[in-house]
């Protein structure tokens, strides 16, 4: 799965698993027909081992991700003995600061693109106490009640179904652990303009990550795990300002530079709105100066003891 990335048999809610773990196979006799996209057909660069490779090699402990997980970490509060599960591990970015936290525990990371896992398998630096599952985040390969805790970072809005990857780490999670999501999240829509800039948004996005890709809001978040049988625990909303030249740093904001640029030409209501909720940009030559802020959900919700 992704990180700004970021699966197809969904709907796997609560069915019952009697699988262990699969590990991911050092070789590959056979093609692999994955979508990724996270839970969805559309294959996308995260299944090119190019991509992949090149994906690994930006640090997750950068800038306003960097940070982020750092946040994501502390909340978790690891003892040393959990056994963690790591939706949409990709090559480990999040996985690495996480097992650093762990003495006897593990972190089982899943993933659909086998590129990204290879990528990470393959790593000169081995992540201590990780090991890989290739799978859909929507159908575990894993039985009942068997992690401590659960996290997905920056890729729940790449999943074709989250409700069914949220009934299915209740599922697996033993009764009081918890799911932590740490999210990129639009504003709650106030009007049909707002409605009008998030489906803009989304068109865009999906462009390079699939139909399946949709921007969440902290509260729609909160209510589908609630509806599932979580219990929030603790929900925050991190915003990110820039000031900058250019987009670097910014998580996706390449995408969101083209949509405020085609929202010029095609709606002067939205691009307006655009400036007013997210973010401004003016061109000067070659360059783009941009000014706003984005927001990141971090939600902890727990399974019932």
């Amino acid at each position: 799965m992704k990180r700004d990335q970021d699966h197809h048999h969904e709907g796997h809610g609560e069915q019952k698993h009697d699988r262990e773990p699969r590990s991911h196979p050092g070789g590959h006799g056979h093609k692999h027909e994955h979508g990724h996209a996270h839970e969805h057909g559309h294959k996308t660069h995260f299944h090119d081992p190019e991509h992949a490779a090149e994906f690994d090699k930006r640090s997750a402990m950068a800038g306003i991700r960097g940070a982020l997980t750092e946040k994501l970490i502390e909340m978790m509060d690891l003892k040393g003995p959990e056994r963690v599960l790591d939706l949409a591990t990709g090559t480990g970015r999040v996985a690495r600061p996480t097992a650093a936290h762990l003495t006897s525990g593990r972190i089982v990371g899943v993933d659909q693109a086998l590129a990204m896992l290879d990528v990470g398998r393959e790593h000169e630096d081995r992540i201590p106490r990780y090991s890989q599952a290739a799978a859909e985040a929507g159908s575990l390969p894993f039985k009942g009640n068997v992690f401590d805790c659960a996290f997905v970072s920056f890729s729940l809005h790449h999943f074709a179904s989250p409700p069914a990857v949220v009934g299915e780490v209740l599922r697996v999670l033993k009764n009081g652990g918890n799911f932590f999501i740490l999210d990129p999240i639009i504003n709650e829509a106030k009007d049909a303009v707002d409605v009008a800039l998030e489906a803009k948004v989304n068109q865009v996005f999906r462009r390079t990550h699939g139909p399946d890709f949709r921007f969440h809001t902290a509260n729609s978040i909160q209510r589908m795990l609630t509806k599932a049988g979580f219990q929030i625990a603790r929900a925050q909303v991190v915003k990110h300002s820039f000031d900058q030249e250019g987009m670097g740093g910014v998580p996706t904001g390449p995408h969101w530079l083209e949509a405020a640029q085609e929202l010029e030409i095609e709606s002067p209501e939205l691009a307006q709105r655009m400036r007013e909720s997210y973010f401004t940009w003016h061109k000067h030559g070659d360059a783009v100066h941009i000014q706003g802020s984005f927001s990141y959900a971090l939600i902890c919700a727990q399974r019932p003891a």
